[in-house]
C-alpha cells in the first residue's frame, strides 16, 4: 500500500493534495534562502583612528577601531607594530560595544605603523584584519610586510601563529540553509503520505 501511495505521485499532474506539498516545499527553501544572508554577514570594521594610510605629525595616544555592530566581549586583541616588530601597545583594550580602543605607549618614532586586530563578531565569529598609518613627514610606506609574510620565531613559514585565526574552507551558509529547507519539505511530504495512507487504511480496517 505505501509503495502505491508513493508511485502513485505525478510531477505533471500532482494532484490537490500533491500541489499543496510542493508548495510548502517551495517555500521551505526560499525561507532557508532568504534568511541565510543575514546569518552570513559578519561585523565589518566601519572606521578608524588614525584611518588607513593617514599621516601623522605627532604619535597618536590611541587606536580607535569603530566595527558595524557591537561585538562580543571575548578574544579581542590589538597590536601595532613598527617595522621592527615591535609592539608599542600599552594596557588593555577597552570595548564599548562596537567601539575598540587600545592604548599606546609614549615615544613612538617617526616611520610606519601597522594595526593588526583581532575581534569576535556579534554572530559569535572570529575576524581580523590590519592596514598602516605613519607618523612623521619622512615616514614611507611599505617597510612593515604583510602580518602573513612575517616570521615568527619557533613557527614553520605557512603555519599560524599561535592564538591567530586560522582560514579554514567552509560550506557557504545559504547551502546550509537550503538543504535545511529541503529536509523540512520532504518531511512535510512523507508525513502528508503516511496521514493519507492511515485515512485510506481506517475504514477498511473497520
Amino acid at each position: 500500500m505505501a509503495r502505491k501511495s508513493l508511485r502513485s505521485f505525478s510531477w505533471r499532474n500532482p494532484g490537490p493534495g500533491g500541489a499543496f506539498l510542493l508548495a510548502v516545499f517551495a517555500l521551505c527553501i526560499a525561507f532557508g534562502l532568504v534568511s541565510a544572508p543575514a546569518a552570513s554577514a559578519h561585523d565589518q570594521l566601519v572606521s578608524s583612528t588614525p584611518s588607513t594610510g593617514e599621516r601623522l605629525a605627532v604619535p597618536p595616544s590611541a587606536i580607535e577601531l569603530k566595527f558595524s555592530a557591537p561585538l562580543l566581549a571575548i578574544g579581542h586583541e590589538v597590536r601595532v607594530v613598527d617595522a621592527a616588530s615591535k609592539n608599542w601597545v600599552q594596557g588593555d583594550s577597552a570595548l564599548d560595544r562596537g567601539t575598540l580602543t587600545q592604548p599606546l605607549a609614549p615615544g613612538m618614532p617617526d616611520g610606519e605603523y601597522q594595526v593588526r586586530w583581532r575581534v569576535v563578531s556579534s554572530d559569535g565569529h572570529p575576524i581580523n584584519g590590519s592596514y598602516s598609518f605613519l607618523v612623521g613627514a619622512g615616514a614611507t610606506a611599505g617597510a612593515i610586510p604583510a602580518p602573513g609574510n612575517t616570521a615568527t620565531p619557533g613557527v614553520p613559514p605557512g603555519s599560524a601563529e599561535p592564538g591567530a585565526t586560522a582560514s579554514t574552507v567552509q560550506v557557504p551558509d545559504w547551502v546550509i540553509a537550503a538543504a535545511l529547507g529541503a529536509a523540512a519539505g520532504l518531511a512535510l511530504y512523507l508525513g502528508w503520505g503516511f496521514f493519507k495512507r492511515r485515512r485510506r487504511s481506517g475504514p477498511r480496517g473497520g
